[in-house]
């Protein structure tokens, strides 16, 4: 970690100084794309961890079969597909409000199971799957766009590197905690593992929390003259 760290500081000091770095660090200097870049760092961080404890918790604590649980995932699929109807009408406010609305759609389909247990109805948490998907699909789409917003063109290829670098580096801290959250609980409640996978989606919906802060820093709606400059 010491080592990371050193090879870290290393590469930001050589990227600041070079006329065409890697991954240009000056756009953070953008308030708005710091925000976005953030944000695509939590929502790795909640999406990617929960979408380990899912399938887990299917087969593990349901005893079902490794299709079976791929089916019964599905409807978050349906999810996405349907933010892009959802997300689309909701453009037209911004795209803060729609971050806003992304994440607490994430953090509702993701409440009902720190609740589940072994014979929760599958419809219920098939519905909320739905909603879950609805939220990580919209979030990726404003969270991109606001990424965007102000930047010069040549700058836009740097800020998709790096906001799919926070997305990934986010899931990757995101499926390391939930994963260490869910082996503690099962060992400490071997005999009652719905309460380790309970209190694993409850992390899971905390880690989602901190988007709500950044997401106020995403740039809010666009005046009509610039919204049409844009669409043009």
């Amino acid at each position: 970690m010491i080592g990371g760290a050193v090879l870290l500081v290393a590469f930001a000091a050589q990227a600041l100084r070079s006329a065409e770095p890697l991954v240009d660090l000056r756009l953070f200097r953008s308030r708005s794309f710091t925000a976005a870049a953030a944000l695509m760092f939590l929502s790795g961080l909640a999406s990617f961890g929960a979408l380990l404890l899912l399938p887990l918790y299917y087969q593990q604590l349901r005893g079902e079969s490794v299709i079976t649980a791929g089916l019964l995932m599905a409807p978050q699929g349906l999810g996405i597909a349907l933010s892009r109807v959802v997300g689309g009408a909701l453009e037209r406010w911004g795209t803060r409000t729609v971050v806003i609305v992304s994440v607490l759609l994430l953090i509702f389909g993701t409440v009902p199971f720190a609740f589940a247990g072994v014979h929760t109805s599958t419809t219920v948490l098939a519905i909320a799957l739905v909603v879950r998907g609805a939220g990580l699909g919209m979030i990726m789409m404003a969270v991109l766009f606001g990424a965007y917003e102000g930047l010069a063109k040549s700058d836009i290829p740097h800020a998709s590197t790096a906001t799919r670098i926070a997305q990934q580096v986010g899931g990757s801290f995101g499926t390391a905690i939930l994963a260490v959250v869910l082996q503690r609980g099962l060992s400490t409640h071997g005999s009652e593992p719905a309460v380790a996978f309970d209190h694993a989606f409850a992390w899971a919906v905390a880690l989602t929390l901190p988007a709500l802060v950044a997401a106020l820093f995403v740039p809010g709606r666009q005046p009509a003259e610039l919204a049409v400059v844009g669409s043009q």
